[in-house]
């Protein structure tokens, strides 16, 4: 029997474990840096981009003719995209509902209307790009961006497109890759072009005029933003969650729902309006009904039985229906590596106006390589008009091209290039005429090269230009279908802070652990079914959770997709409270039973806010609420012993109280304990003092918690 030689080029010295962790991880590269996370550049994500570019490239531009969007799909599918034509078109489809706050794809034909609709099939529907999706595009002609070689080295396709407006914020983007998510809400575009502005006018400007200028979030779906908490956070980390609510009104004996929180489809909304019913959690609803049309757009009606209370009948549907939910913004985008990071709302415009920057300047390099090839050309062929006879004499004596491209040259003092356009030329370009064209077009060239030199060398030049180009790009803007939709209502406040003192049901899954490290499995840790798990960062966020959502394979996941900066987790049994203590003597008291808790890609939310920016979290300790219960902080030169008793609950969100004051000489906590039973020192107790009362000034080496009774 004939052995066959292994090829040699297909033996790898790892072991298969190190393989598959090899290959996975480059998989979540790729699906991290080549499909999911959005650029802050440019503000789109690699199949966007190729699809408008696609599109830029088959002319389908506003006035011409639009295409089949399988013929556009495929295109793009089978040269500039590694994926599936289904795939593509839903990104296109996307961008092309009328919900979308921009919408950068002129559709024809059954593209969404509302959040959760179905587009019909690419066979039966035809795009072409919007004037704002042109915008996108509009200088890809100068040369404006780097091109790069597509993924089979056939084609090349840009780096960024040279967008004239930051679609990111505009549309916002929602993407989820390997350990990394993206949530960005949608803006007003005649808002973030003005903050453009501004930012570029002053880069220093406050955080409160960017606010001013940027109030919050307008989703083209309407709905309602509940309340102001969440919202400074958001534009100045990135990072903040904020109630929206959908637009309710109670009509007669029915409640109507015209509009839906961004991202809530309203076939959930209406399942879960169902299963309320039929769980006997909603008794006042006689009938649901589903009025949406294409032409008056959504209508849920709710009709409340007799007896029942039509506004109470709205307030539950608040409460317990997506209707009324937490936007968990996370700004996370491409840098210019193509490594994802979380960025600032002040950060993300910062790096469009670098884009325009770049656009400017290598727009600029090459109309200034044209110009500079046209004005040599120019300036020969004038020379030639200075004795167009001798010029004349020249080539008719010559035998061959080249010895008339020679005799030119010496007569006249040309290069080869010149002599070349010259013989090239229509004996009716030298006539009288086409001189006095010649030096006007000179002259015009001229002016345009010194233009172009300047706006090369001066940083002020180009923001002269980059300003008057965003306010032609904000005209683009002026129709009423960019009016402000979602109303900001800071007064109000969110349906299920309020609506009951009891605690929510939850409903853990007893497979799953938790420990201190942050990592959920089967092994390790405590079970959930004891409590509710918590997890705490040292920038203040606090995440509770039951494990929903968790794969149903019990293994080693992390207790969010980001744990840089985790502090400490563990369960917490019911009934309890947790406290997180900051570096500078405040602790917050929060109660789990008033803080939704998030399923396993919540990365938690806003707990105790900082007041400096030196200042951390230290420690999170669980409270029992035992009378005898009493926390031990120790700083550099004292220690006190404070009475759990006296620290009121507070929601989340705040600033927490102070319970240990910084003597002369000290600038933060060193260390924070709880014991339920109280602490002893000497074999006697301490009394446990009130949190306004001064620090004990001396060592704490000799304090101890006292045992249980």
């Amino acid at each position: 029997m004939t052995v066959l030689e292994q090829n040699p080029d297909l033996i790898h010295d790892l072991s298969a474990e190190e393989y598959w962790n090899r290959y996975q991880l480059i998989f979540a590269l790729y699906s991290v840096s080549d499909r999911a996370i959005p650029s802050a550049y440019d503000g789109l994500k690699p199949g966007q981009r190729r699809l408008l570019y696609q599109m830029y490239s088959s002319n389908l531009l506003p006035g011409n003719k639009p295409q089949k969007s399988s013929k556009v799909c495929s295109a793009v599918t089978g040269n500039l995209h590694p994926h599936g034509g289904a795939a593509m078109y839903g990104a296109a489809a996307l961008l092309a509902a009328d919900f979308q706050r921009v919408k950068i794809i002129d559709g024809q034909g059954a593209f969404p209307r509302i959040q959760g609709d179905i587009p019909a099939a690419d066979r039966y529907t035809e795009m072409r790009l919007s004037p704002t999706g042109a915008a996108l595009t509009a200088e890809l002609a100068d040369h404006a961006v780097p091109m790069i070689e597509t993924f089979d080295g056939e084609w090349i396709e840009p780096v960024v497109l040279p967008a004239r407006f930051p679609v990111l914020l505009c549309n916002g983007a929602v993407g989820i890759a390997e350990g990394w998510a993206t949530k960005v809400p949608a803006h007003n575009p005649r808002e973030v072009m003005a903050a453009c502005r501004a930012l570029l006018a002053d880069p220093e400007l406050s955080d409160d005029t960017l606010m001013e200028l940027m109030p919050g979030p307008d989703w083209g779906c309407g709905a309602s933003v509940v309340g102001s908490a969440g919202l400074r956070d958001y534009v100045t980390t990135g990072r903040g969650s904020f109630t929206v609510r959908g637009k309710l009104a109670v009509e007669g004996r029915t409640v109507l729902i015209t509009e839906l929180p961004p991202g809530v489809a309203s076939s959930t909304v209406q399942e879960r309006i169902r299963a309320l019913i039929d769980g006997g959690d909603l008794p006042g609803v006689s009938d649901l009904s589903d009025l949406t049309d294409r032409r008056n757009g959504l209508r849920i009606v709710v009709a409340a039985k007799r007896g029942h209370d039509p506004q109470q009948l709205l307030t539950s549907l608040l409460a317990l229906t997506p209707l009324e939910s937490t936007f968990a913004a996370s700004l996370v985008a491409l840098d210019a590596d193509r490594i994802p990071r979380w960025w600032s709302v002040r950060e993300l415009i910062a790096s469009f106006l670098s884009l325009r920057d770049s656009v400017v300047v290598r727009r600029s390099e090459y109309r200034l390589e044209k110009v500079t090839a046209r004005r040599h050309l120019v300036s020969g062929l004038l020379l030639i008009h200075i004795d167009i006879d001798a010029a004349v004499a020249v080539i008719r004596g010559s035998d061959t091209v080249e010895e008339a491209r020679a005799g030119l040259c010496d007569r006249f003092s040309i290069d080869d290039v010149q002599a070349d356009y010259v013989l090239a030329l229509q004996l009716r370009r030298l006539t009288r005429l086409d001189v006095l064209a010649l030096t006007t077009e000179a002259e015009k060239l001229d002016t345009e090269h010194a233009e172009l030199t300047e706006l090369l060398s001066s940083s002020e030049a180009r923001r002269t230009v980059i300003d008057a180009e965003l306010v032609a790009t904000a005209a683009l803007f002026d129709g009423s279908e960019f009016d402000r939709r979602t109303v900001l209502d800071f007064e109000a406040a969110p349906v299920g802070a309020g609506a009951s003192d009891e605690p929510r049901e939850r409903k853990p899954n007893a497979a799953w652990r938790l420990d201190h490290r942050g990592v959920l499995s089967g092994s390790h840790g405590e079970l959930l079914s004891g409590g509710i798990g918590w997890a705490v960062w040292a920038d203040g966020r606090i995440k509770f959770t039951t494990g929903a959502g968790l794969p149903s394979k019990v293994r080693d996941v992390p207790v969010a997709p980001d744990i840089a900066g985790l502090l400490c987790s563990g369960v917490l049994p019911d009934g309890a409270h947790l406290g997180l203590v900051t570096r500078l003597g405040k602790v917050l008291r929060i109660d789990p039973a008033l803080v939704n808790p998030q399923g396993a890609a919540g990365n938690g939310v806003a707990g105790v806010r900082l007041a400096e920016d030196t200042d951390e979290v230290i420690a999170a300790v669980p409270l029992s609420g035992d009378a005898s219960e009493a926390l031990l902080s120790v700083s550099k030169k004292g220690w006190k012993v404070t009475s759990c008793a006296d620290i009121p609950v507070k929601g989340r969100g705040g600033g927490g109280v102070g319970f240990h004051p910084l003597v002369i000489g000290e600038d933060s906590l060193l260390s924070v304990t709880v014991s339920a039973a109280g602490f002893t020192r000497g074999g006697k107790r301490v009394r446990a003092a009130p949190r306004s009362k001064a620090t004990v000034k001396s060592a704490a080496g000799d304090i101890v918690a006292a045992a249980a009774e």
